[in-house]
């Protein structure tokens, strides 16, 4: 396997679009070549071609064009929940641009998202390793709509976006009108990149409402989802590993809760936080190795590790074998299987 993964927790609020339209959120799933129980699963790791072809399906199947866009609009600041600990001491948007862009690029392995600083201007262009994905709709359409709604988040709408550049090309007056309405900006097309522009004066913005709406968002979440403590740990623990954080002071303060308190509520579940993260890392350490995009040393930083042998002394404690062993036995069965 040789695409990289992008976690499940950016398809939040997925099946309940396609429940909306009328559809079969697991026969969506099938029709692409995932896991059709994955819908009811969070915190696992799918290739990032399969995600952006769940969305074409779904636009297709469907006649839901717009799905991508929606699918960020709806995510938008709970996607930034396990940063708050760190937005929270940024003084600006530029400081906290520098702390999404570096957790972006870790959380979604081949994504890179490069920031151009004019005297009057910056542009934000996307690019993604996989040319085949970056040319298509839903792609280009989530990767728009999740920067315009971060910035929208950082900013608010008082500070409007200049303009937004598609790669691909779009003939349909209607839907151009659609675009530029959700964007609140004029859109171009057949554009040599993947981009869009701001006044530059946006970097010295406060963000001091960004947190508020984050610890708003998780509130709500948490209040209307059904998962138990343990599960909810271990789904902000998941996705927060990729930045670097994988102490329950942080998580605890993502989550809005105080460290006691988090403590509490896990000693009632009969497990621990250390048990918790060793469990997550475990499951997400197995996954990483089945794929051949990630290198050993990748691997270890995507799970929260500092150095590549502080990695391979946890998985020898979790199953007794290093990773370098697991690794080399899953290509040799690779190898007996073509």
């Amino acid at each position: 396997m040789h695409a990289p993964y992008i976690n499940t927790c950016f398809l939040s609020g997925f099946s309940a679009l396609i429940l909306s339209k009328g559809g079969n959120p697991s026969a969506i799933y099938e029709s692409v070549g995932l896991d059709k129980e994955i819908f009811i699963e969070e915190s696992r790791l799918i290739p990032f071609d399969k995600f952006v072809y769940l969305l074409e399906a779904a636009a297709n199947q469907l006649d839901f064009p717009d799905v991508a866009m929606q699918l960020a609009r709806q995510q938008d600041m709970m996607i930034l929940a396990p940063l708050s600990p760190m937005l929270t001491r940024c003084s600006n948007v530029s400081e906290a641009l520098e702390v999404i862009l570096k957790y972006l690029k870790i959380l979604v392995s081949g994504y890179h998202v490069d920031v151009n600083i004019q005297q009057d201007h910056i542009t934000v262009t996307f690019n993604l390793e996989l040319p085949h994905i970056q040319e298509m709709v839903q792609y280009q359409d989530y990767a728009m709509a999740s920067a315009v709604n971060i910035l929208f988040g950082l900013l608010g709408k008082s500070h409007p976006i200049r303009a937004c550049y598609f790669l691909r090309s779009e003939r349909n007056q209607h839907r151009i009108s659609e675009y530029a309405r959700y964007y609140g900006c004029p859109v171009a097309f057949n554009c040599r990149s993947l981009s869009l522009t701001g006044d530059s004066a946006i970097l010295s913005q406060s963000i001091g409402n960004l947190v508020k709406q984050i610890n708003s968002r998780v509130d709500i979440a948490q209040s209307t989802h059904h998962e138990n403590i343990v599960d909810q740990v271990s789904n902000v623990i998941s996705y927060s590993l990729a930045n670097g954080v994988s102490n329950i002071k942080d998580i605890a303060t993502a989550m809005n809760y105080s460290q006691r308190s988090l403590q509490r509520k896990l000693n009632q579940n009969n497990t621990s936080f250390s048990a918790l993260l060793d469990s997550v890392r475990f499951n997400m350490a197995n996954q990483y190795l089945k794929n051949t995009y990630y290198r050993l040393t990748d691997i270890a930083v995507l799970l929260g590790y500092n150095s590549l042998s502080a990695f391979s002394r946890s998985y020898h404690r979790w199953s007794g074998v290093y990773p370098m062993e697991v690794r080399k036995r899953m290509q040799q069965e690779s190898l007996l299987n073509q």
